[in-house]
């Protein structure tokens, strides 16, 4: 009987402790240890669109926003206020072919988009990292129970896009 109470003891235990620890949260998050330690606030400044892609500049800035938000080592000011800028240029989108069928048709496509960009220390007024051709990318099937669209594969694409350029920008690599 002591037994069966000990075990049960430590099951509530262990589920206690299992819920601290989700509650918690144990995500991992790249902290800017290669940043100056004077950029704590940053500036997005709105990519000059060389795409035919209309908005996807819009749509990247609001991508690295959330991103910046959601990692929050850096605080989002505005420019006279920020540490540092992020600027650039959307230089491409182009949608390729991945997979073919067996009849030659294309069974799914990449859409990758790429910018170049700079993260410049306003401070000292030279940029930190400086990037040309810096791409993001998502693919889709056309058809079958994995299809989309190339406007969710767009939108991944952006994402992707956003979560390396933050990667890079803190990691310096």
């Amino acid at each position: 009987m002591r037994r069966m109470r000990v075990r049960k003891g430590r099951v509530a235990m262990g589920c206690v402790l299992a819920a601290v620890h989700f509650f918690c949260g144990c995500g991992y998050t790249a902290r800017p240890n290669f940043l100056p330690k004077h950029i704590s606030t940053v500036y997005i400044d709105t990519f000059f669109n060389n795409t035919d892609q209309q908005g996807l500049e819009n749509e990247f800035r609001a991508a690295l926003t959330r991103m910046i938000q959601q990692d929050g080592n850096l605080q989002l000011v505005d420019r006279e206020r920020a540490a540092a800028v992020i600027q650039g240029r959307m230089a491409a989108y182009t949608r390729q072919p991945l997979r073919y069928n067996d009849d030659e048709t294309v069974r799914e496509y990449r859409v990758v988009v790429v910018v170049d960009f700079e993260f410049i220390d306003q401070v000292n007024k030279q940029p930190v990292v400086q990037e040309k051709n810096f791409a993001g990318d998502a693919a889709y099937y056309l058809s079958g129970s994995l299809a989309g669209s190339e406007a969710s594969a767009r939108e991944a694409a952006v994402q992707d896009l956003s979560r390396r350029l933050l990667n890079r920008v803190f990691t310096l690599w």
